[in-house]
């Protein structure tokens, strides 16, 4: 699991459905420190929103544990930490999430809140191809 966490293919898959997005440029395959994501999001995959960037903070392998910081819109800030663990019935995927958008933070978070149990159902159909 902890390969496909670090793949642009991954995070299109678990996003599928409620969130899609066009590149606006060229980035590896795999994600490393100092990669700069930048993307158009489409909502349900055909309304357009804003441009997203992600920035990749830090990768840890031995932690196995990513950091980025993100922004565009109105979120000013979205830091996301993302860990993976071994568990006792398998593998630990944890999300954690700082969220500013002014204003307008307390409905950016609900709808964070939502996406992201979304993206775990995802994760956990995946996780069972993995294995």
């Amino acid at each position: 699991m902890w390969e496909a966490v670090q793949k642009v293919d991954t995070l299109r898959y678990v996003t599928r459905g409620v969130l899609g997005f066009r590149l606006l440029d060229p980035i590896p395959a795999r994600l490393s420190p100092g990669d700069v994501v930048r993307m158009r999001l489409l909502f349900l995959h055909f309304v357009p929103a804003w441009k997203h960037e992600i920035r990749i903070v830090h990768v840890d392998e031995r932690e196995r544990r990513i950091e980025t910081a993100e922004r565009g819109g109105a979120i000013r800030t979205w830091n996301h930490v993302i860990t993976v663990e071994p568990a006792p019935a398998g593998t630990r995927y944890t999300d954690a999430l700082e969220i500013d958008a002014g204003n307008m933070t307390p409905l950016v978070e609900g709808y964070a809140k939502v996406f992201y149990r979304y993206r775990q159902r995802r994760w956990r159909r995946l996780a069972k191809s993995l294995t």
